[in-house]
């Protein structure tokens, strides 16, 4: 048996309770086993104990937009000349391995993905968390997974095992095909484009894209096989389209109007705003990085985020949360909470990245909180979070990892 003891740290448990300070945890072959004071904990005649005074500890962090396979800003590799398959896998690995270290144990892939490194991360050969794929997700022609120029043909193929590229598809019966081929190939759920895009060359972001019966047959295929539909939509029209459809977790939720976020509650479903990737392609924008076609759609997006989060809150929406970050040497997704924080407050962010999402995974019984029974994914923070958030935001400050009970992480 594996014992370890993260001892005498302020709790942070996941549930929404307050901190506990003075408090302790027994771990014994990756699941906790006891949560206690200090003084009641006592010390395991085998194992190892490390003293966390000072220091806050939490469940480990989730993210459920990741886009570890976009490696480049405005696609799924970079735009240099010598692009080749090689880079691409060493930037998703190192972007893998880069979210454990900030401490996100579990993350969910919303598209570009290859199941193939989520099998790979689960066998140890990455050093990564726990990824949910979703592999390549699904577009119809001309929609925001469309990456083509207006006068291209060819779209982007995948190569199998390794790149995962949008497929294109229309009609009901070509996304029932396309979503039974991406849950073959490993996908834990379902990704489909419901609305235009910022980065997309030529769909208008207000664009409905899928009809519902489209989305209906992606839903269906995904509930016969256990699992369920994330699907990017930017406003109250293709939100509703994809709640018509059964879909659980819209992304973005970008321009809400109240009508649409009682919907979303009523249809019992999640909502995963991603409000860091706004301020880091603003950057970009103001650094003429960015296309002029994709500047406007950004703007209109940037203002009216925060916006509609409030407004989802309110409403009683369960908020999960997502970073959305793109590029290679994806850092700092911390920072996600910190925004959010702003609308929603320091403790309802951290229950966002935390039990909120593991509920929208589907594993609320075994992480998202630290409780007896859960697996023993935490993390310590050296400084209090509720106090200032901002602490989740820097690398530096995530002192401890365990994933799985496993230490991946220690610089304390």
């Amino acid at each position: 048996m594996t014992t370890l003891i993260l001892h005498n740290a302020t709790l942070i448990d996941g549930t929404g309770a307050d901190p506990r300070p003075r408090t302790s945890v027994l771990v014994e072959d990756g699941i906790i086993q006891r949560v206690a004071s200090m003084e009641n904990m006592g010390r395991p005649s085998e194992g190892r104990v490390i003293d966390l005074s000072g220091m806050t500890l939490m469940p480990g962090l989730t993210d459920a937009h990741v886009h570890f396979g976009a490696v480049g800003v405005n696609g799924l590799t970079d735009s240099s000349a010598d692009d080749n398959l090689t880079t691409y896998v060493i930037s998703v690995i190192e972007n893998i391995e880069l979210a454990l270290q900030e401490g996100f144990t579990t993350v969910r892939d919303a598209g570009g993905l290859d199941a193939a490194f989520a099998r790979a991360t689960g066998q140890g050969l990455i050093k990564g968390p726990r990824i949910l794929p979703s592999g390549s997700h699904l577009s119809q022609t001309g929609g925001h997974g469309d990456r083509r120029s207006r006068y291209d043909e060819e779209p982007i193929r995948s190569v199998p095992g390794i790149l995962a590229a949008p497929v294109l598809v229309d009609g009901p019966e070509a996304v029932r095909a396309a979503a039974r081929q991406q849950l073959r190939l490993g996908a834990s759920q379902v990704k489909l484009m419901a609305s235009g895009g910022i980065m997309s060359p030529i769909d208008a972001l207000e664009s409905v894209q899928f009809t519902v019966g489209e989305m209906q047959a992606a839903v269906c295929e995904a509930d016969m096989a256990g699992k369920y539909v994330l699907a990017h939509c930017h406003t109250s029209p293709s939100v509703k389209n994809a709640l018509a459809a059964g879909v659980r977790s819209i992304e973005h939720g970008s321009i809400l109007d109240e009508e649409t976020a009682k919907g979303i509650v009523e249809h019992g479903a999640f909502m995963v705003p991603t409000l860091l990737v706004m301020d880091v392609l603003a950057k970009s924008a103001e650094a003429g990085d960015i296309p002029h076609y994709a500047q406007m759609k950004l703007r209109q997006v940037h203002t009216q985020m925060p916006v509609s989060v409030d407004l989802a809150a309110q409403a009683g929406v369960a908020l999960g949360s997502g970073t959305d970050i793109l590029g290679a040497r994806q850092s700092g997704r911390g920072a996600e909470l910190s925004l959010k924080a702003r609308v929603i407050g320091p403790m309802n962010a951290i229950l966002s990245a935390t039990s909120t999402n593991a509920r929208l995974f589907r594993m609320e019984d075994r992480i998202g909180r630290v409780e007896e029974g859960m697996e023993a994914d935490l993390i310590g923070i050296a400084g209090d979070p509720l106090g200032d958030i901002n602490v989740l935001a820097h690398d530096g400050n995530v002192r401890l990892v365990v994933k799985g009970g496993q230490v991946v992480k220690e610089t304390i």
